[in-house]
């Protein structure tokens, strides 16, 4: 075969993977969201947030100085700390826990349910499947943080209302500065959690038993 010809069937087939790999793409996303467990476990992380400012709403006097996660006196006065202190109660076990179930089954539960094999068929090379499911669960821990997030916000905004922040330096900023922050603290957790779900992946491969890679991962 020429050149040219090689050329041109290699442009023939480019286009079919990109096609394969964005389609596979949207069918691990659809998975991963679809499933009822991760939908659970959604709910339970929009929980705490919701608990956390509860807990401080009923309380007559308030938490003391020093007791408590990092920013929970400041939830009566501000809504938008009510974010930062779930985000602070969710990451040492909550957060880890759900990435870890995540990404732990991400290969393992395929190969589990024999539908690895079907999954291996597609036009689409080894280590692009593994960035889909990498993707997949690195989405899943981003909708996790948005979700704390998110709920943290309308749920402060509701029990304690929003105005401007005071920062650890003293300066005060207005609520579109404190928002922004509040954004950009999530995208932090999110890239921190980025390591934990290469590892998740990392030990999917290794076993066809699922819940022997969440433990691994967790641990």
């Amino acid at each position: 075969m020429s050149p040219a010809e090689l050329d041109h069937a290699a442009t023939a087939v480019r286009p079919r993977q990109r096609g394969a790999f964005g389609r596979l793409l949207r069918s691990e996303l659809r998975l991963v969201f679809g499933r009822r467990r991760n939908q659970v476990l959604l709910a339970a992380l929009a929980l705490v947030p919701l608990i956390v400012g509860l807990a401080v709403r009923l309380t007559t006097d308030g938490p003391s100085t020093g007791e408590g996660p990092p920013f929970l006196t400041q939830i009566s006065s501000n809504g938008l700390f009510l974010v930062f202190t779930s985000l602070v109660v969710c990451l040492p076990l909550f957060l880890p826990l759900t990435v870890g179930i995540v990404s732990g089954d991400a290969v393992a539960g395929e190969a589990s349910a024999g539908t690895l094999r079907y999954l291996l068929t597609v036009p689409v090379s080894r280590p692009r499947l593994l960035l889909v499911k990498f993707t997949g669960a690195l989405a899943f821990a981003a909708a996790a943080v948005l979700t704390i997030s998110a709920v943290g916000l309308l749920a402060g905004a509701a029990l304690f209302g929003l105005g401007d922040v005071t920062l650890l330096s003293g300066d005060t900023v207005g609520l579109g500065g404190g928002l922004l922050r509040a954004l950009v603290v999530a995208a932090y957790v999110t890239l921190s959690l980025t390591g934990l779900v290469a590892v998740g992946l990392f030990a999917s491969t290794l076993t066809e038993v699922p819940v022997g890679a969440m433990a691994t991962t967790i641990v």
